[in-house]
């Protein structure tokens, strides 16, 4: 049929068809059956569908065509066409494609867990209110943070548990609860199996003193419709969750927070989740340790004045990566001893040796995260000194003459 055929046929002339009425409503209640948004659009046409054009001006529904391009899918030229129906006036009021709203990733994720929830009601039959709120907000704040990390890509099928990241104080202001009606209601929630959790320790300087601080709690949450255990792994503590240094700075500690939540308490779940998801750093903020293997490599090789750079750079990196920063001078003396003693054949391996002591230095730091409190290692630098001191380098480095390498 050419466009010259079809621009008076009976549907144009009647409006909406009956047909294509009912297919629209059928359309309608099942979105509104999975708790959906009806878009405006297909509310207009409805209105329309009940209310059929005026006499004074016939309708002629002429589709619109500008502003499609070759490459336009079907779907575009469909949204194009009903975007441009119009009536004279006096007749029916003018239908427009209004751009969908921008979808919010929280009310999306609060609402995924409510749907959850309603289809598995026996998870929280045998719990308490307050546990019921916390394993709610806890699951949306793991499924908000594992979007975050997984960006354009969507959840995975086989999802069995979420891993989330707070601060128990501020989840207890979150809540509207005490600390010691949370840490009851955590109870419950381990009890049946819905949660794991675990301190997160990072290392840092807190009021000056340098060491491995707890600065969060990480959760393996249950998903609803799973039965497995859930369980935390050796990546999860390790993962960067938060600046603690850096919130410090910014007076944006737990403890404040609590006090602005008495004075001005969160209103609904979204603020409760927003809140939240202040004390978690972004995929973005990730940072990798300093690559020393690499730059020991390129020290015995530089020159004179290249040595000097690479040297400032590793003990640099090595200060940071410490949380000791008062200890840049130390570290870059070790790389002068090891380096003097090496060119000069006071021993043959001596770089090798801090580098492995640097080593053994990073897996006690990441096996002390699952240690007691009395397997923490409060100061690496010590640590590396005395790996040092067992091999006789530090006795070495002293006793060496001041010879020039640099």
């Amino acid at each position: 049929m050419t466009p010259e055929q079809s621009k008076r046929t009976e549907y144009q002339e009647q409006g909406f068809s009956a047909e294509g009425r009912a297919f629209l409503e059928a359309l309608v209640r099942r979105k509104r059956a999975r708790g959906e948004e009806v878009p405006p659009l297909y509310q207009k046409l409805l209105e329309a569908a009940s209310n059929p054009p005026s006499d004074e001006a016939p309708f002629t529904g002429e589709p619109r065509t500008s502003g499609l391009t070759p490459h336009d899918s079907p779907f575009r030229a469909r949204q194009v066409a009903v975007g441009g129906l119009a009536a004279p006036a006096g007749g029916r009021a003018e239908l427009t494609l209004a751009p969908p709203p921008a979808p919010e990733m929280r009310p999306s994720v609060l609402h995924l867990v409510d749907r959850a929830l309603e289809g598995h009601p026996e998870v929280l039959e045998s719990l308490s209110p307050t546990a019921r709120r916390a394993y709610r907000l806890l699951l949306a704040l793991g499924l908000e943070l594992t979007a975050r990390q997984l960006g354009d890509h969507p959840l995975p099928k086989n999802l069995s548990q979420v891993v989330a990241f707070t601060v128990n104080r501020a989840l207890a202001a979150a809540l509207g609860v005490s600390e010691a009606t949370l840490y009851r209601a955590l109870a419950e929630l381990e009890g049946a199996d819905l949660i794991r959790r675990r301190a997160w320790r990072t290392p840092s300087v807190v009021h000056g003193r340098a060491g491995l601080h707890a600065a969060g709690v990480v959760y393996a949450v249950r998903l609803p419709h799973r039965s497995r255990r859930p369980r935390l792994e050796r990546e999860d503590l390790l993962h960067p969750w938060r600046d603690l240094e850096g919130d410090i700075a910014r007076k944006r500690t737990a403890w404040k927070a609590m006090r602005e939540c008495k004075k001005n308490p969160l209103k609904g779940d979204y603020e409760a989740l927003e809140f939240l998801l202040r004390y978690s750093l972004p995929p973005q903020a990730e940072e990798t340790a300093s690559d020393i293997h690499s730059l020991t490599a390129r020290l015995r090789r530089a020159k004179a004045p290249e040595r000097r750079l690479l040297v400032a750079e590793i003990a640099l990196g090595l200060a940071k990566e410490f949380k000791d920063p008062g200890s840049v001078k130390f570290y870059a003396w070790l790389l002068w001893g090891a380096l003097r003693a090496e060119v000069y054949g006071l021993h043959e391996r001596a770089l090798e040796v801090v580098l492995w002591a640097v080593s053994r230095v990073r897996e006690a730091l990441a096996a002390s995260l699952w240690g007691s409190r009395g397997q923490r290692i409060r100061r690496p630098g010590a640590l590396l000194a005395s790996l040092l001191s067992e091999r006789g380098l530090l006795d070495l480095f002293r006793r060496a003459p001041a010879w020039r390498v640099a």
